[in-house]
């Protein structure tokens, strides 16, 4: 069994829970048994879709689905999340999005932060021992036995006039990146 180590919580009536793509899994699966209410979270088209759709619905969470690249309505999966915080539910986003490039912020979770009014929230994970897969996000998969940790840093606020630019892009990457840095840390 996983030993966890926590810092910092979630804010209570919802909030956009953000970390690496490469560690969604793992956030994702330590909050699964954390929260009276299951998150959402997206997922892409097509058969891995379908294999992280069964894997969050198998956790207690739902799955949104977005539109292939350049094609169907993205906004349909916006509209999921915005009434999933409305009525006071965490959402789950990989902050650099379902394709990448990795650790590269898109604005998604940004513009629906700036919509919605609800708190970011980044979530640094560490594992180990653990892999990573070989793939473009460099997937973190703990080991049976794996002592994991989970920071959480403190909420932050977009404004409705907020603009959604590289400097707002960066002090929410560089938060993230300090959650997940002092993440391993707590391994020791």
């Amino acid at each position: 069994m996983a030993r966890i180590t926590s810092e910092g919580d979630l804010p209570p009536n919802g909030s956009i829970a953000v970390t690496w793509h490469g560690m969604t899994m793992l956030s994702l699966g330590v909050h699964a048994g954390e929260r009276p209410d299951p998150y959402r979270a997206f997922v892409v088209p097509g058969i891995r879709g379908a294999t992280m759709r069964g894997w969050l619905e198998g956790i207690g969470m739902e799955a949104v689905p977005l539109p292939r690249d350049r094609e169907g309505n993205p906004a349909a999966g916006l509209k999921l999340m915005a009434r999933a915080l409305k009525a006071g539910r965490t959402v789950g986003i990989a902050l650099d999005g379902p394709r990448g490039p990795a650790r590269v912020s898109r604005p998604g979770a940004l513009w629906l932060a700036r919509l919605t009014g609800k708190p970011l929230v980044v979530i640094g994970c560490a594992a180990r021992p653990a892999i990573h897969l070989p793939r473009w996000d460099r997937h973190l998969i703990p080991l049976p036995g794996a002592r994991i940790a989970i920071v959480h840093g403190e909420p932050i606020m977009v404004a409705r006039d907020s603009e959604i630019d590289e400097a707002l892009e960066r002090r929410v990457t560089d938060a993230l990146n300090t959650a997940e840095k002092r993440a391993w840390e707590l391994l020791g």
